[in-house]
């Protein structure tokens, strides 16, 4: 009889924004942080508060054959600016400790976002990766799935035998990224076979908005071709669109290949020098806020209006105001708003009570630039604990904590104000509170393009407007200081040029 696989299971998730204030110890713990067998038991849940990965990779490991999970640690919270060294340290100490304990494993699932920086290494997914090679040897097959966003090194590369990315944006495979996985990972240690590398990055440092892959655009067709590209002989083919505002030295778009090491570099360099030879469809035009507002007042449909500065979903705050203050200077009506994150707010409302009217402070406490302190009007229409299921799109089956909430209304507009730092990508955020989504006018979200897949129920494209507002997650790249970048880079930099994957 053969033996049972035995499986380490390792979670580490964050999209690191510089710009953002580091990402805290207490982040991840009030977030998601589960060690051993807790990880087992919350995967077994209905709606588990967990990356969505970790429970699809042992259901699919359960289909496929006899196999003993070792849960190590699983860990992820809202993206934010870079990780406190002294907590990746801790994570990196702890899991190795878990892996020298293990006797005898047979193989490794990361379930790592790829995006992630800390403040004392610009590259943690790649430590993590390097690491657990180090430690678990050249012959244990080692299979990462990343999402989309994913900032891919050389390093991450050379010390994995496979990396899945989601394939979707908004994203809403991560089950099926998680089966192909396990998939991929059954085979290898039944083969026993080892995956040759193909790597480039490209030049091109693109705004998220542009990375869509339901929109029949530039990128949504590179994704195609690389998964097209997949074959027996080069198994995995992985296209991450980067996330710019980490601020590496190795952000970019990246395409990597796992197999015969022959046909993956023929697969890169193709798919590399196809997206550079279609680089312009990575710019993008965005609303004004001045033209939201006639949107919001106009006789037309009715819109979602998202807010493209102060996506918390990229590292924003959630805070800003540009466009409250906007929607409350013209006298809109009939306006539903979220979130607005906001803990000191979201306790004023539960110290005063569900009907309750007072004098309310906005970012009483706030020194960010794009964060006004106002001081308004407003009735409490329902308090809550901020456990919500998410019901669609990248939040679907999974319980979010939004912390103490509270739903208001301030002059004609409708708001859901939270605690904890969540964007707007779920139409059951405002349900939860009661708002009937399909009776406003306009509805504004602080997502940058995730709530395409939460509220398409609601609205179609044409709908769906990109707001230039100001914040930590402006799509116009060039307001932002950047100093890591490899510039110069497209389309920040209109005169970069690339020599393609050989050169």
């Amino acid at each position: 009889m053969p033996a049972i696989k035995r499986i380490a299971i390792i979670g580490l998730a964050l999209e690191s924004n510089r710009f953002a204030p580091p990402t805290t110890s207490q982040d991840f713990f009030q977030s998601c942080y589960l060690e051993g067998d807790d990880i087992l038991a919350e995967a077994q849940k209905d709606a588990p508060a967990m990356p969505q990965e970790v429970p699809a990779f042992i259901d699919e490991m359960n289909a496929l054959g006899q196999w003993q999970p070792v849960p190590v640690i699983v860990t992820a919270t809202s993206p934010g600016g870079p990780a406190e060294q002294m907590f990746f340290a801790r994570f990196l100490g702890r899991t190795l400790e878990y892996l020298r304990a293990a006797q005898g494993l047979s193989g490794v699932y990361i379930c790592s976002h790829g995006a992630m920086t800390a403040t004392g290494d610009h590259d943690p997914d790649g430590t993590l990766y390097r690491e657990v090679r180090a430690l678990v040897g050249p012959d244990v097959p080692v299979a990462a799935t990343i999402d989309l966003h994913a900032n891919i090194s050389a390093t991450m590369v050379e010390n994995a035998d496979a990396i899945i990315p989601y394939r979707t944006n908004p994203h809403i495979d991560q089950a099926p990224c998680a089966k192909e996985g396990a998939q991929l990972l059954w085979r290898l240690m039944d083969s026993g076979e080892e995956l040759g590398s193909a790597y480039v990055r490209l030049p091109i440092v693109a705004p998220t908005i542009s990375l869509l892959t339901n929109d029949g655009g530039i990128f949504a067709q590179l994704v195609a071709n690389s998964k097209a590209a997949q074959t027996k002989d080069v198994p995995a083919v992985c296209v991450a669109g980067g996330f710019a505002f980490s601020d590496t030295s190795y952000n970019g778009i990246t395409i990597s290949a796992f197999g015969d090491h022959d046909k993956a570099k023929a697969i890169v360099g193709e798919l590399g020098q196809w997206a550079w030879d279609n680089r312009t469809g990575f710019k993008k035009e965005l609303t004004s806020v001045e033209r939201a507002i006639e949107l919001a007042t106009g006789q037309g449909p009715n819109v979602l209006l998202g807010d493209m500065g102060d996506n918390p979903g990229g590292g924003g705050r959630g805070n800003t105001t540009e466009i409250l203050e906007a929607l409350l200077a013209a006298g809109v009506k009939n306006v539903l708003f979220g979130m607005f994150v906001d803990a000191d707010l979201a306790q004023q409302c539960h110290d005063h009570g569900e009907g309750a009217e007072f004098e309310a402070v906005f970012n009483r406490d706030c020194d960010d630039v794009n964060a006004n302190q106002l001081t308004l009007g407003v009735k409490v229409l329902k308090l809550s604990d901020g456990l919500v299921a998410g019901r669609r799109g990248l939040y679907a089956g999974r319980t979010v904590k939004l912390g103490a909430s509270a739903a208001i209304r301030v002059n004609g507009i409708h708001m859901v104000v939270i605690s904890l730092r969540t964007q707007c990508a779920d139409p059951g955020f405002f349900e939860h509170f009661g708002f009937d989504i399909a009776t406003y006018k306009a509805v504004v979200v602080k997502s940058r393009g995730h709530f395409r897949a939460g509220f398409d129920q609601f609205f179609d494209a044409g709908q769906i407007y990109e707001i230039d507002a100001d914040g930590l997650t402006t799509p116009v790249l060039s307001r932002l200081n950047f100093t890591n970048l490899p510039r110069p880079v497209y389309p920040m930099d209109e005169d970069t040029e690339w020599q393609g994957a050989g050169g």
